[in-house]
C-alpha cells in the first residue's frame, strides 16, 4: 500500500492534499516536483507558487539539492534514492531511467528564466508585464515598496480633504470628523487602506455614488432612505402617536395606580402635552419606556393599574421599540453612507497618486491579473498564449490562498479540464497543499473554509472528464515528539473547537472532534515535556509603589514582568544545566540558546518585558522580529546625526548624538560639556575638544561627516559614516551592534536601503533626506528562521513555517480585541458602525458573524503556536487583578481542560517554580568538552590601521611635513559656531572669491548681500569682514592679483620631483595669475596681526605654498613660477623666496 506522500506525489493524479503541522509539506512538494521531471514534464511547464519569498528559496534550494545530488550519484545510490521517491523496487530503475535522472540538473538549470517556483505576485508581476497592453497597465511600471506606498496614502488622504469632484464627499467628511476623535479618525483610513478595492468597487458599483443611499438602507433592513431625526421624531408624531390615549394612560396611573405609578403618570402627561404644543419630546418617551442602556424596561406599571392601561402601555412600547430600531438602521446607514463616501475618495485620490508615476502596489499585481485573466478585453487571448506553456500548477499554503488568488489559480487551470487540455497526451495537473488549521492571515483576505470548497470544485472538474482526483491527508508529524502531538490533540477535542480549526470540512458533534488527529513518526527516544505554569495576577496593593513612581506605569513585580522573570530564570536553568533537545542532524544533544521560540499573541507589553528579561539576566537574544525603523535607536541615531550636520547650533540633538553608540559620551562627560556653557554645546565641544581625546572624537566625526554631507549623496554618506574607524579600530556599525545588539544590523540596512530609494526617486541631499526619513512609517520584518544562537521571541503569526526544540508561550490569557466599526453582512455588503451599543439589527449580525470568526482564527493561531515545538512545550500567562481564574477562557480554558483530559499529569517543582506537567522530566545531557585551546595574542595589525599605499597617497600640501599630524580644522568647517578664526577666514575668502566679478561701485552692497546669509554674525562682525575683504581688493598694488589674467578656486592636482616620492597633491589655490612670461599662485591669509617679514609666518603657509610652486612649474616649464601670501589684515602682499620654498620642500622630505 502506498503512502500519503507517495500518492500525493504522483504525478498522474490530480491532489489536494491536508498537511498536518510538521508532516513533511515542502518535502511532498519538491518530491512531486521532482517525480514531474522523471516523468517528462519539461522544467519550464512546471509553476510552483509559494506563500513567501522565504518558502520559494527553500524549495528551489532543497530541488537543486536534490537533482544536483543524482547527478553525481553512483548507480547503486542513484536507484535507492528513486526507489524511496517512487516507492519501487530499486532494480525496476534501468540505465535509462538513470540517466534520464543525471540529466536533469543541467535541465532545469538550462531552462529559460529557471524553475517557476515563486510567490504569487512574483508571478503576476510577470504576467503583468508580459501583457501590459491587455492589463491596460503601463509596459514600464514599477512596483512601489512600503516607504512610497506610504507617503502615497498620506497624500491622498490629504487629497480627500480638498476634493470636491464627488457628490456629498464634504458633507460626509464633515460627519464623520464631527463624530470621530483625531486618532479614530486616522484610524478610519487605515480600514479603508485594508479593504480599498473592495469598497471603491463596492461604491461605484450599481450606479455609484448615485444609489449608494437606496443600497445601503436596504442593508440595514429600511424600505427606504431616511435621516436618523425623522426616523425618531416618529415616536411622537401621526399617525402613530396618540396624544388622546397618552393622557388617558396618565390619568388611569395617577387614578388606580400605586404610588410608584404617579410618577409613570406624570411623565406621561408631560410627553402628552408637549406634542399638543407642537414639540417632540424624543428623549422624555425614551426615557419612560427604555433604561438607559436603550433595552426596553421590564415593569411599566404596578398590577394596581387597570389591566387595559398595562395593555397600552405594552402596546406602545413596542411601536417605539420598532421606531427606535429604525432610528438606530438609520444612524448606521448614516454613518455608513459618510464612511463609503470617504473611502471611495480615498481610493480614488490613491489610484491617481499612483498613476501619476506608472506604480503598481502589491495589491495590484493580484488585482490586475485577476482582471487580466477572467473579464479583461484580452482575457482569452492571454489565457490561449499561456495554454502553451504551463502544463502543471502547484500552490503551497492553499489556506492562506484569498478567493482573488483561487481565481487566478483557477483562470490558470480552467483548459486542463476540459477533455482538451492535453498537450500531445500528456496529462495536465493540479496539486494543491495547506492546511485549514494553520490559517491566521485573515487580514490577508485568506478564508479557511475556501480551501474545501476548492477540493471540492476541482474534484467535479477532474472526475467529469475522466481524471483522477486524490483528497490526501498527511497525519504523520516529523517535528514533534508524540507527547506534544497528543497535547495538541487534547486541546482540541471539544468538538466546538475542533470546528474552529477545520471550518470547511462541514463535520459536527464527534465527528468534527476526529478531524484534528496527529500521529508521531520521530523515532529518536526523546521524550517531549508540556509544562503548564500557574498564572500570574497582577497586584493591586497601591502601597507597593514607590513614592516617586509614574501613575501609569506597571508595577515593578507587576504579573507581566514576573511572568517574564520566570522565563528567563527557566530558559537559563535549563541551558546551563544541558537539557536534552533532539537535532535533526546532531541527534541528540545538550540545549543551547538558540533552541528557544518564545512566541506571543502580539507585539505588546508582554513581548517588551520578556526581552527586557532576557537582557536583563545575560540571556543571548535575538531582539524583536519586527522593527519600526522610525522607532529603533539606530534610526533616530543616525537621523539626528543628519540634523545636527544641517543645524549644529541645535543643542538637544546634538546632545543625542554625543550620547549615542556614535561618539559614545558618558552621561557624565555630557553633563560637564553641557552644564553652565556659554554659547551653543557644538562650540563648547570646539573649545573643549583639544583637551580630550573622547571630545575631539566626537568633533572630528560630526565635522567629518558635515562636510562629507556637501559632495555625498545620502546612501554614500551614511555608508561612509557606517565603516569609519574610530581609535580602536572599531566601525560605526561595530559600535551600534556593541551596545544595541544583533537586530541593529537589520535596522542599518534598512536605513541605507531608505537613503538608496531616496536617490531613485531623484535628486537627494542630506537636507531632502532627512525631510523624508521625518514622515517614514516603515516596518521591517527581520529574517529570524534560523537560529544563531539566540534566543527567538517573536509573534505566533511570525512562526508560521518555524520550528525549535523549546517552545514557550506566555501570553495565553487575553481580551479578545473590541473590533473595529467597519463590518461585513453576508451578502457581501459593508456597514459602519463605531460600537456594539449603536448597533442596529443588521450590524449586530455583521459584528457577532466577525467575533465568531476572529476566536475560530485565534483558536488557529493557538494550534500554530503549539505545534512549533519539538521537544518542549512551556504555556503560561498573566491575568487583570479584577479577574477571576477560573472565569478565564481565551486560550487558558481550553488548555487547561486539555490538561485535565490528559493521563499522567503530576505536579513537580521546576528550577523556578510550580508547574503542571504531562511527558517526561527534561534529561540532562554532559556538554562535551571542548579541547583546550590557548588563545594566541592577537596580532599587532588587528589593532593598526592599514596605511595608504605609497604610489596612490594623496596629501593636502599642509599636511607634508608630518601625516600623522591631526589636520587643523577646514575653513569651510564651522568649527566653533559663531564668527571664530576659522570661519571668519572662510567668509573672508568667499569674498574674495566673489567679489572681484562684481563692477567696482557695485562691490560694497555684493559684500553686504553675501553676509546677509550668515543671520548668526552682528553687524559689526559683517562689516570687519567686508572692510578686510574690499580693502584688499581696492589696493592698486594687488590689481594683478584680480586682473583679467587671473583666476579663483582653481583645483591643482600632479606631482613634482620636489616631493616624497609617490605623493600626488590635490589642491584649490585661492588665486592663480598666468601671463606669457610668469605664473603667480596667490593664498589669502586672515590672521591679525598680519606678520611683517616672510620668515615670521608659519611655516606651514611657506610649506603649503612650496608644494603649489613645485606642482606649477612642472606644468609650466617655460615660465617663471612665482608665490606670494596676501594678507587682509594691513592690507600687504608678501612674496615667498624660492630658496625658502626649496628649504621647505628638503625639510618635508626629511
Amino acid at each position: 500500500m502506498r503512502s500519503p506522500q507517495a500518492i500525493a506525489a504522483d504525478p498522474a493524479v490530480n491532489a489536494f492534499v491536508m498537511a498536518n503541522a510538521g508532516s513533511g509539506k515542502t518535502t511532498t512538494l519538491v518530491n512531486r516536483v521532482a517525480r514531474l521531471l522523471l516523468a517528462g514534464s519539461a522544467p519550464g511547464a512546471i509553476l510552483c507558487l509559494t506563500f513567501t519569498k522565504a518558502a520559494a528559496a527553500e524549495m528551489q534550494r532543497r530541488l537543486y539539492e536534490r537533482l544536483g545530488d543524482w547527478a553525481v550519484a553512483g548507480d547503486a545510490r542513484l536507484r535507492d534514492q528513486l526507489a524511496a521517491l517512487e516507492e519501487r523496487a530499486a532494480d525496476s530503475f534501468d540505465a535509462h531511467d538513470l540517466s534520464r535522472a543525471r540529466a536533469l540538473f543541467a535541465r532545469a538549470l538550462e531552462t529559460p528564466g529557471g524553475l517557476k517556483i515563486q510567490t504569487i505576485h512574483a508571478f503576476c508581476e510577470q504576467l503583468l508585464r508580459r501583457f501590459p497592453v491587455e492589463a491596460e497597465v503601463s509596459p514600464l511600471f514599477r512596483v512601489i515598496d512600503e516607504a512610497e506606498a506610504a507617503d502615497i496614502r498620506r497624500r491622498a488622504r490629504d487629497r480627500v480633504a480638498l476634493a470636491d469632484d464627488i457628490p456629498g464627499l464634504a458633507t460626509a467628511y464633515l460627519h464623520m470628523a464631527g463624530k470621530l476623535s483625531q486618532p479614530d479618525f486616522e484610524a478610519m483610513f487605515d480600514r479603508f487602506e485594508a479593504k480599498r478595492a473592495e469598497l471603491t468597487d463596492y461604491v461605484a458599483q450599481d450606479g455609484g455614488a448615485a444609489t449608494l443611499q437606496d443600497r445601503v438602507a436596504a442593508s440595514v433592513g429600511l424600505d427606504a432612505w431616511i435621516e436618523p431625526e425623522a426616523a425618531e421624531r416618529a415616536a411622537v408624531t401621526a399617525p402613530g402617536f396618540d396624544a388622546a390615549a397618552w393622557l388617558n394612560a396618565a390619568a388611569a396611573c395617577a387614578r388606580g395606580g400605586e404610588k410608584g405609578d404617579q410618577p409613570m403618570g406624570l411623565k406621561l402627561q408631560a410627553v402628552a402635552e408637549a406634542v399638543l404644543n407642537g414639540d417632540a419630546p424624543v428623549d422624555a418617551v425614551r426615557e419612560i419606556f427604555f433604561t438607559g442602556a436603550g433595552e426596553p424596561r421590564k415593569r411599566l406599571g404596578t398590577k394596581a393599574v387597570d389591566p387595559a392601561t398595562l395593555d397600552w402601555l405594552a402596546r406602545e412600547q413596542a411601536r417605539l421599540v420598532e421606531i427606535f430600531e429604525r432610528r438606530r438602521a438609520a444612524r448606521v446607514a448614516l454613518d455608513t453612507v459618510s464612511a463609503l463616501v470617504l473611502a471611495y475618495a480615498y481610493g480614488r485620490a490613491y489610484e491617481a497618486a499612483k498613476a501619476v508615476t506608472g506604480a503598481l502596489d502589491f495589491a495590484d499585481l493580484i488585482q490586475r491579473a485577476r482582471h487580466l485573466l477572467t473579464d479583461g478585453p484580452g482575457a482569452a487571448w492571454v489565457l490561449y498564449k499561456l495554454d502553451g506553456g504551463v502544463d502543471h500548477v502547484l500552490v503551497d499554503e492553499a489556506q492562506d490562498t484569498s478567493p482573488e488568488q483561487w481565481t487566478i489559480v483557477r483562470a490558470l487551470t480552467a483548459e486542463f479540464f476540459t477533455g482538451a487540455g492535453s498537450h500531445d497526451g500528456a496529462a495536465r495537473t493540479v496539486f494543491v497543499v495547506g492546511d485549514e488549521k494553520q490559517s491566521i492571515f485573515s487580514f490577508q483576505g485568506a478564508a479557511p473554509e475556501r480551501l474545501a470548497a476548492e477540493a471540492q470544485d476541482y474534484d467535479r472538474a477532474i472526475t467529469g472528464v475522466g481524471g483522477v482526483f486524490q483528497g490526501v491527508e498527511l497525519l504523520q508529524s516529523w517535528r514533534s515528539t508524540a507527547e506534544v502531538l497528543a497535547a495538541v490533540d487534547a486541546v482540541f477535542a471539544e468538538p466546538d473547537l475542533a470546528r474552529a480549526l477545520s471550518p470547511g470540512r462541514g463535520e459536527s458533534g464527534e465527528g468534527a472532534a476526529a478531524l484534528i488527529r496527529h500521529q508521531a513518526a520521530r523515532a529518536d527516544g526523546l521524550a517531549g515535556t508540556i509544562d503548564l505554569w500557574p498564572p500570574l495576577q497582577d497586584e493591586t496593593d497601591e502601597e507597593r509603589r514607590a513614592w516617586d513612581e509614574p501613575l501609569d506605569a506597571s508595577t515593578a513585580r507587576g504579573a507581566r514582568r514576573r511572568v517574564a522573570e520566570r522565563i528567563a530564570d527557566e530558559i537559563k536553568a535549563s541551558v546551563e544545566a544541558g537539557h536534552a533537545v533532539h537535532d535533526k542532524k546532531a541527534g541528540l544533544r545538550p540545549m543551547d540558546w538558540g533552541d528557544v521560540l518564545i512566541l506571543v499573541r502580539k507585539r505588546g507589553p508582554m513581548f517588551e518585558e520578556v526581552l527586557r528579561a532576557l537582557k536583563q539576566r545575560g540571556v543571548p537574544v535575538a531582539g524583536a522580529d519586527r522593527l519600526t525603523l522610525s522607532a529603533h535607536p539606530v534610526f533616530q541615531d543616525l537621523l539626528a546625526l543628519g540634523r545636527v550636520a544641517l543645524h549644529p547650533a541645535d543643542d538637544l540633538t546634538l546632545a543625542g548624538v554625543l550620547r549615542s553608540p556614535l561618539c559614545d559620551l558618558s552621561e557624565e562627560a555630557l553633563f560637564d560639556l553641557a552644564h553652565g556653557r556659554e554659547g551653543s554645546l557644538w562650540r563648547v565641544l570646539n573649545g573643549r575638544a583639544e583637551l580630550d581625546p573622547a571630545l575631539a572624537a566626537a568633533r572630528d566625526l560630526i565635522a567629518d561627516f558635515r562636510d562629507a554631507a556637501r559632495s555625498l549623496t545620502p546612501f554614500d554618506l551614511y555608508g561612509r559614516l557606517l565603516n569609519r574607524l574610530d581609535g580602536r579600530c572599531l566601525s560605526v556599525r561595530q559600535r551600534f551592534l556593541t551596545r544595541l545588539g544583533s537586530e541593529a544590523a537589520d535596522a542599518m540596512d534598512a536605513f541605507l536601503d531608505q537613503a538608496r530609494a531616496a536617490e531613485g526617486r531623484g535628486p537627494a541631499d542630506l537636507e531632502r533626506f532627512c525631510h523624508l526619513l521625518a514622515s517614514l512609517d516603515q516596518t521591517i520584518k527581520r529574517e529570524m528562521d534560523e537560529p544563531r544562537g539566540e534566543v527567538r521571541v517573536m509573534t505566533a503569526h511570525s512562526s508560521k513555517g518555524l520550528e525549535a526544540p523549546v517552545v514557550i508561550l506566555p501570553d495565553v490569557i487575553f481580551e479578545e480585541p473590541r473590533g473595529d466599526a467597519l463590518l461585513e453582512t453576508d451578502a457581501g455588503a459593508f456597514l459602519w458602525c463605531g460600537s456594539s451599543g449603536e448597533d442596529c439589527a443588521a450590524s449586530q449580525t455583521a459584528r457577532d458573524a466577525r467575533k465568531r470568526r476572529g476566536e475560530e482564527e485565534s483558536l488557529r493561531l493557538l494550534y500554530v503556536g503549539l505545534t512549533r515545538a519539538r521537544d518542549r512545550l512551556i504555556v503560561t500567562g498573566r491575568y487583570a487583578s479584577n479577574r477571576k481564574l477560573e472565569n478565564l477562557k481565551a486560550w487558558w480554558a481550553p488548555i487547561l481542560a486539555a490538561f485535565e483530559r490528559l493521563e499522567g499529569v503530576r505536579e513537580v517543582e521546576t528550577a523556578t517554580g510550580a508547574a503542571r506537567r504531562y511527558g517526561a522530566d527534561p534529561v540532562a545531557m554532559a556538554r562535551s568538552a571542548a579541547p583546550a585551546i590557548t588563545a594566541a595574542p592577537p596580532p599587532a595589525w588587528l589593532t593598526t590601521a592599514p596605511r595608504a599605499e605609497a604610489s596612490e597617497r594623496r596629501m593636502a600640501p599642509g599636511r607634508m611635513e608630518d601625516a600623522a599630524r591631526t589636520p587643523a580644522p577646514s575653513p569651510l568647517s564651522r568649527v566653533g559656531g559663531g564668527l571664530g578664526r576659522w570661519r571668519r577666514g572662510e567668509l573672508i575668502h568667499r569674498l574674495l572669491e566673489r567679489l572681484p566679478d562684481v563692477a567696482p561701485e557695485r562691490r560694497d552692497a555684493a559684500a553686504v548681500t553675501l553676509l546677509a546669509r550668515e543671520p548668526d554674525l552682528d553687524d559689526a562682525q559683517k562689516a570687519e569682514m567686508a572692510a578686510a575683504a574690499l580693502g584688499v581688493l581696492d589696493d592698486a598694488r594687488f590689481a594683478e592679483v584680480f586682473g583679467p589674467a587671473s583666476r579663483a578656486e582653481v583645483a591643482l592636482s600632479g606631482s613634482a620631483p620636489e616631493l616624497p616620492p609617490g605623493v600626488v597633491v590635490s589642491a584649490r589655490l585661492d588665486r592663480l595669475v598666468v601671463t606669457p612670461e610668469r605664473v603667480l599662485v596667490i593664498d589669502f591669509k586672515t590672521n591679525r596681526p598680519a606678520p611683517d617679514r616672510i620668515e615670521e609666518a608659519d611655516p606651514a603657509y611657506v610649506r603649503q605654498l612650496a608644494v603649489y610652486w613645485a606642482v606649477l612649474r612642472r606644468l609650466y616649464p617655460d615660465r617663471t613660477v612665482e608665490a606670494a601670501l596676501v594678507w587682509t589684515d594691513g592690507p600687504r602682499l608678501t612674496p615667498v623666496p624660492e630658496s625658502l620654498m626649496r628649504q621647505a620642500l628638503g625639510e618635508a622630505r626629511g
